[in-house]
């Protein structure tokens, strides 16, 4: 389904385009404690992308780390790039987000900043820091 806008008013008589839905794709364990902090604070994803990247938005550079930083070094007479396939140790799935379009462009130059654009990458990583561990990831590696 395409993402949806709404036309709501500013108070001053004055239309403002709302947010459509945006899909990021997080490791499935982020996904999980993304939902369990949902349900326990009534809190919407959108919401809590926002709470993530508040809190972490003057360190992102470290919590991204180095896989959100172009390649620098040459090879050559080429500068060394990437190769456009991404290895992720945990499985995606998609998550939709509703910005408002202000917000959006803020999410946008603060992945362009720390992961080459790269908005599902910049929100993992900041909801990955912000929200606490699962309780049950926990308890994964504990035998009776």
């Amino acid at each position: 389904m395409p993402g949806s806008t709404h036309t709501i008013t500013d108070g001053e008589g004055g239309a403002v385009r709302a947010g459509g839905s945006v899909v990021v794709y997080l490791p499935v364990g982020v996904r999980s404690r993304l939902r369990e902090r949902a349900a326990a604070t009534g809190r919407s994803h959108t919401q809590l992308v926002f709470d993530a990247l508040n809190a972490t938005h003057t360190r992102l550079a470290e919590v991204v780390g180095e896989d959100g930083e172009p390649g620098g070094g040459t090879d050559g007479i080429f500068l060394t790039q990437r190769s456009g396939r991404r290895r992720h140790r945990e499985d995606r799935v998609q998550v939709s987000i509703r910005p408002h379009p202000a917000n959006l462009a803020v999410i946008d130059e603060l992945a362009a900043r720390h992961t080459t654009g790269n908005r599902s990458a910049l929100i993992a990583a900041a909801l990955d820091e912000f929200l606490p561990a699962s309780p049950s990831a926990a308890l994964k590696g504990v035998t009776s």
